[in-house]
């Protein structure tokens, strides 16, 4: 009797380790051991988070045992193995045999722009090679990567009924980057960009950004896929202002002076240089006279050029080009060198001349508003009686050298043409000249203060001594208090 209930608790108790082998596992369990991720693009404490989402669903998969063992990056020191190694399959029958498993899990995480890709094996120990292998794509915030990860596992293990659905994405580079990005009119950030659109179907996608042109394409998403868009925006030229190309009224005639200028400037160069070449005097002006053409066009497209500008420069660059051929008269210039003919030098003073007269009109009259034609009219009347004026002072002083007359004119013109436009500052387009502060060169007001005025001459009877005379009275100064 005795021995009858040994034998049926042996009986019960074999049944009693059986069902714990079925609780931890079942009987003919496959042992994987998960090493874990390989990725140069997740930082460490992330890659163990995820490997122990790994490692759970080895755990509580059905038919696998998880194989725990501490010391896992101990063990592959010690034999001097890396990670990448084993995913490629090699060495794996003498790690699995040191873990004390049948089968080896390794991972793998890339990232490919804004996408990552998780990629599992499944090596079998014994015969050292892979027995299968997944990959799952995933297109989102890494915070949100460990669905993706638990669904690689569970794919690669063979748990059945499992939802991989990832949703639509639309990602989207842009070249060049931080274009603002639209989808079906709505904002959705500075590209490169993902963008989750609610369910598949079309969409309209537009990229806008200040200097490039709109760019707009229609995408087509399907379930459960991203488009990947990317988009070279091109540069757009540009924008004159309306009111600025309604004040270019006088920017043809410019252009149409300065090509003529350019041709007949190269020719005076070429003489000055003494170039006797008869191709350089026909070829020279054939380039440089489109060249100026076209280097002028792009100077001025977003220029107030008006008539009273244009007219300006023009008459700048006649002046300087005067004084130039009048330096080389003063200074001796009156024949070449053999004492016959014209003397090159007076080509270059006078193209240098006019050059730099232009530009520094140039400057002088840039701005956002239109520069009035009085003005420009009122800056060459300065320079005639500043000329006159600085010809005179000389006269009556008794010069008789030609250098110095000649200096007392340019002076005289550029103080006369450099009043004119001080006086006429206030100026603006279609004002006429009695905005002009005519009377006293300087008027000096106690409450208003001083200011200049232009003093125009006036004649009339004056009384000396005894008998009134005519004279000429020129008011310099007016003080009131």
């Amino acid at each position: 009797m005795k021995k009858t209930y040994g034998l049926i608790a042996i009986f019960l108790l074999g049944c009693g380790l059986f069902a714990g082998a079925q609780g931890a596992g079942g009987a003919g369990a496959k042992s994987v051991s998960f090493l874990g991720f390989d990725s140069a693009d997740i930082e460490e404490s992330g890659r163990i988070i995820l490997s122990e989402l790994v490692r759970r669903e080895i755990a509580v998969a059905p038919g696998y045992a998880l194989v725990e063992r501490q010391d896992v990056d101990a063990l592959l020191a010690e034999q001097e193995l890396r990670l990448s190694m084993l995913f490629e399959g090699g060495e794996a029958l003498r790690v699995g045999r040191l873990l004390g498993a049948q089968y080896l899990l390794v991972g793998r995480i890339g990232k490919l722009g804004t996408l990552y890709i998780i990629s599992l094996r499944l090596i079998d120990v014994e015969r050292g090679e892979v027995s299968a292998a997944i990959a799952e794509e995933y297109l989102g915030p890494i915070e949100d990567l460990r669905k993706p990860v638990r669904i690689a596992a569970q794919r690669i293990l063979g748990v059945p009924g499992i939802e991989i659905k990832q949703g639509e994405y639309i990602s989207i580079d842009t070249d060049p980057p931080g274009v603002a990005v639209y989808v079906n009119g709505l904002f959705e950030g500075n590209g490169p960009v993902v963008v989750r659109v609610p369910k598949p179907g079309k969409y309209a996608v537009k990229l806008s950004s200040e200097g490039y042109k709109p760019w707009s394409q229609s995408v087509s998403v399907e379930a459960d896929a991203t488009y990947f868009l990317k988009a070279r925006l091109l540069q757009q030229d540009k924008v004159v202002d309306e009111r600025v190309r309604a004040l270019q009224d006088g920017r043809s005639s410019l252009l149409t002076f300065l090509t003529l200028y350019a041709a007949g400037a190269s020719e005076a160069l070429l003489y000055a240089l003494g170039s006797d070449n008869v191709r350089l005097y026909i070829g020279l002006p054939l380039v440089t006279s489109p060249l100026a053409f076209f280097g002028a066009l792009k100077l001025t497209e977003n220029e107030v050029m008006n008539g009273g500008r244009s007219f300006m420069i023009v008459s700048s660059m006649l002046w300087g080009s005067s004084w130039g051929v009048a330096a080389g008269l003063v200074f001796g210039l009156d024949g070449a060198a053999g004492g016959e003919g014209f003397n090159p030098a007076f080509a270059g003073l006078s193209v240098a001349g006019g050059l730099l007269y232009g530009g520094i009109s140039y400057a002088l009259t840039a701005g956002l508003e239109p520069f009035p034609s009085s003005r420009t009219w009122l800056y060459n009347l300065g320079s005639v009686l500043g000329a006159f004026l600085g010809l005179g002072v000389p006269y009556v002083l008794g010069a008789e050298s030609p250098g110095i007359i000649y200096a007392g004119m340019l002076s005289g013109s550029l103080v006369g043409s450099a009043t004119a436009l001080w006086l006429t500052r206030d100026f603006s387009e279609g004002r006429s000249i009695g905005n002009l502060a005519l009377g006293p060169l300087l008027d000096i007001d106690a409450e208003k203060g001083a200011r200049l005025g232009l003093p125009l001459p006036a004649i009339g009877l004056t009384r000396v001594g005894s008998a009134d005379r005519l004279a000429i009275q020129l008011p310099l100064l007016s003080l009131r208090y």
